[in-house]
C-alpha cells in the first residue's frame, strides 16, 4: 500500500525532489532506487515478512529509506528515539523481538552492547560505516541495482503490520502499539482529504520522525501525496552531530521556511513560541506558508497570539495519538475565535464524547473522547485486559477528556486517567497546577499522584521556581492551604530545576511519580 503510493509518484514525476536535507536533494527516482537497494540487502541477511527491525536514527534521509525498505518487504519497523539510553533501548528491543537494528555509528556501540547483553541473534546495520562488513550502505549504490520502476511489481498491496510504536501512558511500562500499512494508508488519506495536501506541497520536518506526529504529518503526508519533505539537518561539531537547544536553530528554520517555499509546517507549541521570539531585525518572507499546525501538547493563547502577531499566520491545533494517528484539526476560517479548539474530526474519522456509563453526551458536556477510524490500531500487543477497557466495538476510549460545541468542534479539557484518588476524593491535578501557577515565583508546576502501600495516592507537586525566587516549601504549603481544600493540598512539594518532557514537549508525568 505505502510503496504503491510512492511508486505512482515515481512513475509520474521521477525527477521531482522528494527530500531536501541540507545541500542534498534526492529525487523520487533516486529515493525509490535506494529503497529498492536496501530492501534487497535486508532480504539477503534473512529479514522476512513479519520480522521486526528497529530504526534508531535521527531525522535524516536514511530514516526514510529504511522505513520504506521495510515496508517494501512487508517487515515491521520499530521506531525508537535515538536519544534513548541503553536500558531504555534494551527493553524495547527485547519486547518487540527485534531481528535487526538499523542505526548510525554514533549509536552503534550502545546497540552492540545491547545485543551482547541480551544474548540474541540480532543483525547490526550501521548506515554510515562504509568499511564495516555489517553495513548495508553498499546497497544504496545504484550500480548494484537491477530493478527499475517499470519492471518492479514485487510488492503487492499489503495490509499487515507495518510499525511498532510505544504509547507512554501516565504510569507503568509503555504499551506497544502495532499499526498496519492499511492503518497508515487511511491516516494519510484522511489528513490529505481534510487539509487538501497534494503534490504541490512542501512540508518542513523538525519534529522527530520516530514519533506519530513526525511520521504521519511529515514523512507520510509529504511522500504519499507526491510532495517534498524538507528535513532540518543537525548541527555538526568536528563532523559529529550534536544536540543543541532549539533556540539556536531558529534562524536556520526561518531560512528553510523561506528558501524552500514551505507550504505546510507541523510543529509543537514550544517551537512556535521560540520562532515567535525572533527579533524584528530578522526579516523573513513566509508568504508561501499556508498551514501551520501544532500537536503533542496544548497550545496556549499566549503562543497563538505571539506567533500571529510576529508572522501574520495562525497556528491551528491538531489532535492525535499513537493509537490512531491524526484525529482532528482546526481549519476554521476565523481560527482566532476558536484557537483553543483542536477542530473537527478528519474525513472518515468519528469522534464521540461519552460518560462513565459509556453513553454519548450532548454538546458542551465534558466526557471521555472516543475515536473510530480505519487508521486505528486494533489494540495493544499482549495487553488483553487493557484492550478490553480501551478498545470496544471498533472504537478507542482515549482517556482524554473533552467536549464538542454545536458546530462539532472538539475541545480538550483534561486527562481522565490523570485524576488522583486521594482519601476517597477524585482530584484533578490540572486544577492544582493552575493554582500553583498563580504564585509570582512559580515558573512551571506539575502535580502527580504517588501510589501508597495502603491503597490510594498522595498528591505531589514538582515546581520550577524562577531564578530570583527565595520561597520555602513551608511558604508554598501555606500558599496552597489558603487557596484550596485541604484534601487538594500537596503532601509532597519538590523544587526541581526542570520538568521532564518528551522531545515534543509533552510533560512526562510518570517520571515524577
Amino acid at each position: 500500500m505505502l510503496e504503491e503510493l510512492l511508486r505512482k509518484t515515481v512513475e509520474k514525476s521521477p525527477s521531482k525532489t522528494a527530500i531536501v536535507y541540507d545541500r542534498l536533494r534526492i529525487s523520487y527516482q533516486d529515493l525509490y532506487n535506494q529503497i529498492g537497494g536496501l530492501s534487497q540487502g535486508l532480504s539477503s541477511i534473512g529479514i522476512q515478512p513479519g520480522d521486526c527491525v528497529a530504526i534508531i536514527l535521527p531525522n535524516n534521509p536514511e530514516f526514510v529509506i529504511s522505513f520504506y525498505a521495510l515496508a517494501k518487504i512487508n517487515a515491521i519497523a520499530l521506531l525508537l528515539n535515538p536519544l534513548f539510553k541503553q536500558e531504555e533501548l534494551s527493553y524495547y528491543i527485547q519486547d518487540s523481538q527485534v531481528k535487526a537494528i538499523i542505526t548510525d555509528s554514533k549509536r552503534a556501540e550502545i546497540c552492540q552492547n545491547i545485543i551482547s547483553s541480551l544474548h540474541l541473534s540480532i543483525e547490526l546495520i550501521c548506515i554510515d560505516t562504509i568499511d564495516s562488513s555489517e553495513s548495508l550502505i553498499r546497497y544504496f549504490n545504484d550500480l548494484i541495482l537491477s530493478e527499475t520502476v517499470e519492471n518492479d511489481r514485487s510488492a503487492s498491496a499489503f495490509s499487515g503490520n507495518a510499525i511498532y510504536q510505544y504509547s507512554s501512558g501516565s504510569t507503568g511500562r509503555p504499551k506497544r502499539v502495532c499499526r498496519t500499512q492499511y492503518n497508515l494508508y487511511h491516516e494519510v488519506q484522511n489528513l490529505a482529504e481534510t487539509a487538501k495536501i497534494n503534490e504541490s506541497d512542501t512540508i518542513l520536518c523538525i519534529v522527530p520522525l520516530y514519533h506519530a506526529h513526525g511520521l504521519g504529518n511529515c514523512l507520510l503526508a509529504a511522500l504519499c501525496n507526491g510532495g517534498t519533505l524538507v528535513i532540518l539537518e543537525p548541527v555538526l561539531q568536528n563532523g559529529i552531530p550534536v544536540e543543541v537547544p532549539f533556540v539556536f536553530r531558529r534562524q536556520r528554520v526561518l531560512e528553510l521556511l523561506e528558501s524552500e517555499t514551505v507550504t505546510i509546517f507541523p510543529a509543537v507549541p514550544y517551537i512556535f513560541d521560540i520562532l515567535a521570539g525572533a527579533g524584528d531585525d530578522i526579516s523573513v518572507n513566509l508568504s508561501t506558508l499556508r498551514l501551520c499546525f501544532s500537536a503533542g501538547n496544548f497550545l496556549s493563547q499566549e503562543i497563538f497570539d505571539k506567533f500571529i502577531a510576529r508572522f501574520g499566520i495562525p497556528i491551528r491545533q491538531l489532535y492525535g495519538c499513537t493509537e490512531a494517528g491524526s484525529v482532528s484539526i482546526n481549519l476554521d476560517e476565523n481560527v482566532a475565535n476558536t484557537s483553543n479548539s483542536v477542530g473537527k474530526s478528519l474525513k472518515n474519522v468519528e469522534i464521540t464524547i461519552i460518560n462513565n456509563e459509556e453513553k454519548e453526551l450532548p454538546v458542551e458536556t465534558i466526557g471521555e473522547i472516543v475515536i473510530k477510524s480505519e487508521a486505528l490500531t486494533k489494540g495493544y500487543d499482549n495487553r488483553p485486559e487493557l484492550n478490553q477497557q480501551a478498545f470496544k466495538n471498533g472504537c478507542f476510549l482515549t482517556g482524554d477528556l473533552g467536549k464538542k460545541d454545536a458546530a462539532g468542534r472538539l475541545y480538550i479539557t483534561g486527562r481522565k486517567k490523570l485524576l488522583i484518588d486521594t482519601g476517597g476524593y477524585k482530584v484533578d491535578p490540572i486544577e492544582i497546577e493552575d493554582i500553583l501557577m498563580t504564585h509570582p515565583q512559580v515558573q512551571e508546576a506539575v502535580v502527580v499522584g504517588v501510589p501508597q502501600a495502603n491503597a490510594g495516592e498522595i498528591i505531589k507537586a514538582a515546581i520550577v521556581l524562577d531564578e530570583t525566587a527565595n520561597v520555602t516549601i513551608e511558604e508554598m504549603l501555606s500558599f496552597c492551604q489558603e487557596r484550596m481544600a485541604s484534601f487538594k493540598v500537596p503532601k509532597i512539594i519538590d523544587f526541581i530545576d526542570e520538568i521532564p518532557k518528551s522531545p515534543l514537549g509533552k510533560v512526562l508525568r510518570k517520571n515524577l511519580v
